[in-house]
């Protein structure tokens, strides 16, 4: 089953053209999995887009999950998809968008790196590698990984970089390098996920009708010509643009000297030698102290993504309530189809709330001491209180 609201089709017009996909298991009697589609609005913030209901992540749910999602949205100029390595997804994406690009989440890449026991140096020059915005300093970063640990350059570079590093994209990822939107989305859907389909669309509904209303009550009490988060971010810019040196060279560019390195900012072709004003879209500190050295407005060197208007419209549509069941009008053909529940096989033992832990991540149980109160071993294995257990390791020794 796939459904995606009016509402959120009209408003995705208005966001960037980056998706988040993943799918996540569902709780209820018959599990399944719900897969997601998310995006973020002007602010910054995450804007839901469509759901699907299917039996498992493989290839033919995804191809069709994709099939319905395009019916739906159709597709945009430079769009790119972001997900987990999972082969169904980038399968989905290749059969049924093949002109977009699809991107792969840094966060689940640099997981992997863990489970391979790659050293904590290495970690931190792929996390460098992947967030640089000019091609060169990737390089650099990616020549330092070879020397350090050859092993770990191959693997990485098995997959290609402009599936996973942000200056080697053939279209921009703007600070969208992980999939967090959407597992932020599957945490807001944890409860909901152990109900059964309908109330669980009634929940997201519902959820939705208000984020719709207090996204929209607030994008219309602003005064900035951008929304909320870009006025943040700006601000929290101008404080770093003071500390550097700009020289205009005519009308439009000019030449900034940061801790003793040039970048040459054009305002006009929105440009700058560190490549972040025309990859995020937003100015850079670079950009930003030639826009306060010209006294000239910063939104209007913002893309339209992130102006006000943008936001707006983003919210503009309602998502309406269904009432109640009594107040429907069903037409017959409709009522005489009989929907039978799946054909499922409930699997004995309690059904699982919580997920397991990874094994990347540290063990959270701690130890205490029944008899010195100490942390980190038990009343058996002390050896500091005077009253000795009969089977401590103290007593044992002696």
């Amino acid at each position: 089953m796939f459904y995606a609201y009016g509402s959120s089709i009209a408003g995705w017009n208005h966001c960037r053209p980056v998706i988040a996909i993943d799918a996540t298991f569902l709780k209820s009697k018959y599990r399944g999995v719900l897969m997601i589609s998310v995006s973020k609005d002007a602010n910054n913030q995450i804007f839901p887009l469509a759901f699907g209901i299917a039996e498992s992540e493989n290839n033919n749910s995804y191809e069709w999950y994709f099939s319905q999602l395009r019916n739906a949205i159709g597709s945009r100029e430079n769009l790119i998809f972001l997900s987990d390595r999972h082969q169904a997804i980038a399968n989905g994406i290749v059969k049924v968008y093949p002109e977009s690009h699809h991107g792969i989440c840094i966060y689940h890449l640099e997981q992997n790196l863990k489970r391979r026991k790659v050293k904590s140096e290495v970690i931190k020059l792929f996390q460098s590698a992947a967030r640089v915005y000019k091609r060169k300093e990737f390089d650099i970063y990616m020549s330092d990984i070879a020397n350090v640990d050859k092993k770990t350059y191959d693997y990485l570079m098995e997959e290609p970089p402009e599936r996973w590093a942000r200056s080697c994209s053939p279209q921009r990822r703007y600070d969208m390098l992980t999939t967090n939107i959407v597992e932020s989305m599957n945490s807001v859907l944890l409860e909901a996920r152990e109900l059964p389909i309908l109330r669980m669309m009634d929940f997201i509904q519902v959820k939705l009708q208000h984020w719709f209303y207090e996204r929209r009550n607030k994008a219309e009490g602003t005064f900035y010509d951008v929304s909320c988060w870009v006025e943040e971010e700006l601000k929290n810019r101008i404080d770093l643009a003071f500390t550097l040196n700009v020289f205009p060279v005519d009308s439009w560019r000019s030449r900034v000297e940061e801790e003793g390195i040039t970048f040459l900012v054009d305002l006009n072709k929105r440009t700058c030698d560190c490549f972040q004003f025309q990859l995020d879209e937003l100015p850079c500190i670079h950009a930003i102290s030639a826009i306060e050295k010209r006294n000239i407005k910063k939104s209007d060197f913002c893309s339209h993504w992130y102006l006000k208007e943008s936001w707006l419209k983003t919210y503009e549509r309602q998502i309406h309530p269904v009432g109640h069941t009594d107040s429907w009008i069903v037409p017959e053909s409709v009522k005489s189809q009989i929907v039978k529940p799946p054909d499922f096989k409930v699997p004995p033992g309690r059904r699982q709330k919580k997920g397991h832990i990874p094994t990347t991540e540290p063990s959270k149980i701690t130890f205490k001491c029944g008899r010195c109160r100490r942390i980190g071993h038990n009343r058996t294995t002390c050896i500091y209180s005077p009253a000795l257990h009969p089977f401590s390791r103290k007593h044992r020794e002696e």
